[in-house]
């Protein structure tokens, strides 16, 4: 039998050599998921045999990674702000990034009698119910075209027993009244935002994850506009839209919201990078 700490050194190499990002960090976790073996447990174990089963079972995960297929759909489960969720094929995977949607929620909502939140483009899910969870007398509607989101969304509402969540199908490209919802006080959103022609130009493991949650049309816009003639006026007076953005978008997406919006900003990430535009009504 192979011993454990060989095996996790060739899976590094393995890892390496296939050009991944963060090979230590990738085969820590696949050693945690098909091993179910912490960093700590893997030194002090390290001399200890694997079971041939266990240890297929890894080097099939290790191939997969190799492809490039992402780290997170190999797991299925993701971790995002407080909680994890699940994740797969189909679905956006949660970046950190992201949570800054939910930390200018959880501001807002504190400090106002803030009721409805809606979450456009929801995907797995991860903003809209990490909302619900933090405040669970707010309703949250989830709202997104794609099946397979829906299917997630609807798996991690029953994992996180989110009770204060509604999940709605729906083209957040059409108007908003269609849907007979209640006026929201805030809308959140990760929208694609993507050029058409630019996503072939990302990273191999882009590949893995749905086309339609990355495509923002030929300028990456197409969903801001609507966001901005659709949904917008739409929010309770002294209400927030807050829009995840790629890092060159910030102007563009401001400049929807002129003479419609009581004040607007853009918030960075933690890399300094234009990563939300928020707008009150």
């Amino acid at each position: 039998m192979k011993k454990l700490y060989s095996v996790y050194r060739e899976a590094i190499k393995a890892l390496t050599d296939a050009g991944c990002d963060s090979p230590e960090f990738d085969a820590q976790q696949l050693v945690s998921y098909c091993l179910g073996m912490n960093k700590t447990q893997l030194l002090l174990n390290s001399g200890a045999p694997v079971e041939e089963g266990k240890l297929l079972f890894f080097e099939d995960c290790i191939k997969r990674r190799c492809n490039h297929e992402p780290l997170q759909y190999i797991i299925g489960m993701w971790d995002f702000h407080r909680f994890s969720f699940k994740v797969g094929e189909g679905v956006l995977i949660p970046r950190p990034e992201t949570e800054l949607l939910v930390e200018f929620a959880t501001e807002k909502i504190q400090k106002n009698d803030f009721k409805v939140v809606y979450d456009l483009c929801c995907g797995s899910g991860c903003i809209g119910l990490t909302v619900a969870k933090l405040f669970p007398t707010v309703k949250v509607f989830c709202i997104d075209l794609s099946d397979k989101a829906i299917e997630y969304t609807t798996m991690n509402k029953e994992l996180l027993c989110a009770d204060n969540v509604s999940i709605v199908k729906a083209d957040v490209l059409d108007s908003v009244g269609f849907l007979g919802l209640p006026r929201p006080d805030i809308i959140l959103s990760n929208p694609p935002y993507i050029r058409t022609e630019g996503i072939k130009e990302l990273q191999p493991e882009i590949a893995f994850e749905p086309f339609m949650a990355l495509d923002g049309g030929d300028d990456g816009l197409v969903f801001y506009r609507a966001l901005s003639d659709n949904w917008f006026t739409y929010i309770n007076k002294g209400g927030y839209i807050a829009m995840e953005i790629g890092e060159e978008q910030g102007k563009d997406v401001l400049s929807m919201f002129v003479n419609k919006a009581e004040k607007a900003r853009i918030i960075k990430d933690a890399s300094n990078l234009d990563r939300v535009v928020a707008v009150k009504r």
